[in-house]
């Protein structure tokens, strides 16, 4: 093969190799934004009937709410995980990011204030834990009305057994000590919400004894303060607000314990956790590919262009082509 067909195909593997490079940097790059671009959505409300907690907190983190700090005696395994690598103290994020985090990872508050793990039934994420009210009504549960201050109708359950509300469930809690559950009088579904909340992850228990002798405790997390949160078969002064009853750790079935699944957290959730990045490694390499490898494409290209012409001063025999002398 002579030298100009070598060189031709040296480029051309080398292009091949660049483009080839290059596309799959973009392409990561792009699954990347596509997985962890922060909510955008302008139509999503929260109106109880999402538990899209974690995104409701960062609307009305970005529209300027604050809340007070929650202060852990320890930080929940699963969350330390996710805060190491972009080397961030719990404590030093702000009350709603603080809010999100837990419930994002699968956590609620229980009256104490300590972490308390949650898990998911079904394949549902820790945003899809909302019991619609036809599931509530086809377990044979009752409601009252409500009227909000928007005119929204909202429900919130009246008579119900314990173990038919636990049957239409999408969450299991780990157990936890509420000293008040004896004389706590709620109700443990509801749905309605402000849009301009900043929902809380507040666990009760519910725990009562029926007339007939039955006893049941259901775990149900609240997203209103105990304040806001209206007696049971009473309406609230304002806006309604989500429940979420879930079951008893320690009171599932084998078949039901094996098929849980444990929250590992939102993509998204992460990149706005790296706004609060406290190390210099935050600088996604893989942008730098693209730059790397066109330089390298330029350099080779220039080294073969100069190797592949010959010096003036050199002899065209060095080329292989006769000369004319010795055609003569």
């Amino acid at each position: 093969m002579g030298v100009r067909p070598l060189r031709t195909a040296t480029l051309a593997v080398v292009s091949l190799l660049f483009v080839g490079l290059a596309d799959a940097a973009l392409r990561t790059l792009a699954a990347e934004a596509s997985s962890s671009s922060l909510p955008s959505d302008a139509s999503f409300v929260f109106d109880g009937n999402s538990s899209d907690i974690a995104q409701q907190l960062y609307v009305r983190h970005v529209a300027g709410d604050t809340a007070d700090s929650i202060e852990l005696a320890v930080v929940p395994t699963a969350v330390a995980n996710r805060l190491d690598p972009l080397n961030i103290d719990f404590n030093t994020l702000p009350g709603l990011v603080q809010r999100a985090l837990l419930w994002d990872t699968g956590f609620a508050l229980a009256p104490g204030g300590e972490a308390v793990q949650m898990w998911t039934l079904d394949g549902y994420s820790m945003a899809e834990l909302a019991i619609p009210q036809e599931d509530v009504i086809d377990a044979q549960c009752t409601f009252i009305n409500c009227t909000q201050p928007d005119d929204v109708t909202v429900y919130y359950s009246r008579t119900c057994r314990g173990d038919n509300m636990t049957s239409v469930s999408r969450c299991v809690v780990d157990e936890f000590d509420d000293p008040g559950a004896v004389s706590y009088a709620g109700m443990m579904w509801s749905n309605g919400g402000d849009p301009d909340m900043a929902p809380l992850i507040r666990l009760r228990n519910h725990a009562w004894t029926e007339s007939y002798g039955a006893s049941f405790s259901v775990y149900v997390v609240h997203t209103t303060s105990a304040e806001d949160d209206p007696a049971w078969g009473t309406c609230p002064s304002g806006y309604a607000s989500l429940s979420v009853p879930c079951h008893r750790r320690d009171n599932i079935s084998d078949t039901m314990a094996a098929a849980l699944s444990t929250p590992t957290g939102s993509a998204w959730v992460t990149t706005w956790l790296e706004q609060y990045d406290e190390s210099d490694s935050g600088f996604n390499w893989l942008r730098l590919i693209p730059v790397i490898l066109g330089t390298i494409f330029a350099f080779a290209i220039c080294i073969l262009q100069s190797s592949g012409e010959p010096s003036q001063e050199g002899s065209v025999e060095e080329w292989g082509v006769e000369s004319s002398r010795d055609v003569e």
